[in-house]
């Protein structure tokens, strides 16, 4: 499992459903969204991404949210 850490906030993978996993997006602590891939695609994407550098903000959690995070 592996933890990005991005400006005001990190993004922790976490053990989900077998093979699947989920990203915690933690501030200050606390798991303010949990991102829910639909299939391990999608999984290896978020991944890929996070290694980029990408940021969360602006993607869905897979249960039809918008991620925002405020910068502190």
């Amino acid at each position: 499992m592996k933890k990005w850490t991005r400006e005001g906030y990190e993004v922790v993978e976490i053990a989900f459903d077998h093979d699947l996993h989920q990203f915690e997006v933690v501030q200050d602590g606390e798991t303010i969204f949990t991102i829910t891939p639909p299939d391990l695609d999608s999984q290896a994407q978020i991944i890929a991404e996070l290694d980029a550098g990408e940021d969360v903000n602006g993607w869905e959690d897979g249960n039809g949210n918008t991620i925002y995070v405020e910068k502190k």
